[in-house]
């Protein structure tokens, strides 16, 4: 007769826990049978509530006005320092983030119970709905980028300053003063052009950015994005301008200088700037500083021209540079040749003579002049600018500042 070796006692409780296991699985299988049963009878009892189905209201987001203000309203980082402990995936909730205060942020970059991915990450993602709407308006689906962005960062953002770049030489819109076809953005978006002396094409490099990340990914992970360029213009841009209307109420004044300079510098942030943001750029480096004014003026420059119409929010940042404490924003004499005389133009037009903050201007102030504001000398050189894009003359009332409410008293006489 064969010895056989008595279990041990750990083989003895493995077994008996074994056992033990099975009978629970086999309860587990018995209620599971008849637990909608029961619950259904309690509702019915009136034992249970049923809970009703969540509504858009009830869900996080600027459409729920309860949550929103529960965000805005954390001071410090308690909460912050919770989530980041226990529940850490919540901060992958865009909204959320998004609509947590900038001064938070700030107190948990300083922090030192946050690691520094995280800190890196939350840098980026406090401002992702306004990397989706610059996408958007530069005719990219945010859905792709986000994608590409996980394996082609690099590539993706620097396509990303080659599309900014042509959208703010070109605009969004086609026609000019005259009702003319012109060529904007998007007419070009799959059209060859030198940029750098090497042949670029938006459209192309976009495409081929896709198909190298669907190279690396499973099938179910590919992406696409075939839309025509006129959808992209139709669709696409409209709709990123529509989420900047939605997204800036939850950025503070002070968090477009925070931004890196690849989200500061789109044509969607730009556009929409205003007095009260660009303040807080006061301390930033020229090289930062100089760059926006030439933009706001290329915008001036671009209406006067007939090439499509600057923003009233850009128009009246002029005011605070001329009249306001905007004067020492930059030294204006570090301005490109080019746009210099436009300065001197922009000086005249808004200048106020009687205030000892006023900027100076080779022209006469437009507000000082008696011959009625039509034939000054300010006006006699925008008209010049015009004439020579065989464009009709303007009088003061129909210069771009004319749209922010601002034009002369002594127009308004002669107009009587």
């Amino acid at each position: 007769m064969p010895y056989e070796t008595p279990p041990t006692v750990a083989e003895t409780v493995v077994e008996r826990l074994k056992r033990q296991a099975a009978e629970v699985e086999k309860k587990i299988v018995e209620i599971d049978e008849t637990i909608d049963e029961r619950i259904e009878l309690m509702y019915k009892s009136g034992e249970l509530e049923r809970p009703e189905k969540p509504t858009a209201a009830d869900q996080l987001g600027w459409e729920s006005p309860g949550h929103r203000t529960a965000l805005r309203n954390m001071r410090n980082t308690d909460m912050i320092r919770v989530w980041y402990q226990y529940t850490p995936e919540i901060f992958e909730q865009e909204l959320l983030t998004e609509t947590i205060m900038q001064g938070v942020w700030v107190d948990v970059r300083k922090s030192e119970k946050f690691d520094s991915g995280f800190k890196d990450r939350m840098r980026v993602k406090k401002r992702q709905y306004v990397r989706y709407s610059g996408d958007l308006t530069l005719g990219f689906h945010p859905n792709v980028t986000k994608r590409l962005n996980e394996t082609h960062g690099h590539a993706l953002d620097e396509l990303r300053k080659l599309a900014n770049k042509r959208m703010q030489e070109l605009g969004p819109t086609g026609k000019n003063e005259k009702g003319e076809e012109i060529r904007s953005y998007f007419d070009v978006f799959a059209e060859d052009f030198i940029y750098d002396e090497k042949k670029r094409n938006i459209s192309e490099e976009y495409r081929k950015l896709i198909e190298e990340h669907n190279a690396m990914v499973p099938e179910e992970e590919r992406i696409s994005d075939a839309v025509t360029p006129k959808e992209r213009a139709t669709l696409y841009y409209g709709a990123g301008q529509a989420m900047w209307d939605a997204v800036s109420q939850n950025l503070a004044d002070n968090e477009f200088t925070l931004m890196p300079g690849s989200l500061r510098e789109l044509y969607v942030v730009m556009r929409n700037m205003d007095e009260n943001k660009l303040q807080n750029y006061r301390d930033r480096d020229l090289d930062v500083k100089i760059p926006m004014v030439e933009f706001f003026i290329e915008q001036f420059k671009d209406e006067v021209l007939g090439v499509r119409e600057a923003t009233k929010n850009n128009l009246e940042l002029f005011t605070w540079f001329v009249n306001k404490q905007g004067q020492s924003f930059i030294p204006f004499n570090a301005l490109r040749e080019d746009l210099k005389d436009w300065w001197e133009i922009i000086k005249s037009l808004l200048g106020r003579p009687k205030d000892s903050r006023v900027q100076p201007s080779i022209y006469p102030y437009l507000q000082d002049d008696r011959s009625g504001g039509n034939n000054s000398k300010v006006m006699q050189k925008l008209n010049e600018f015009r004439a020579e894009r065989g464009l009709s003359r303007w009088t003061v009332d129909e210069t771009p500042f004319a749209r922010i409410g601002f034009t002369t008293g002594f127009a308004k006489q002669q107009k009587k």
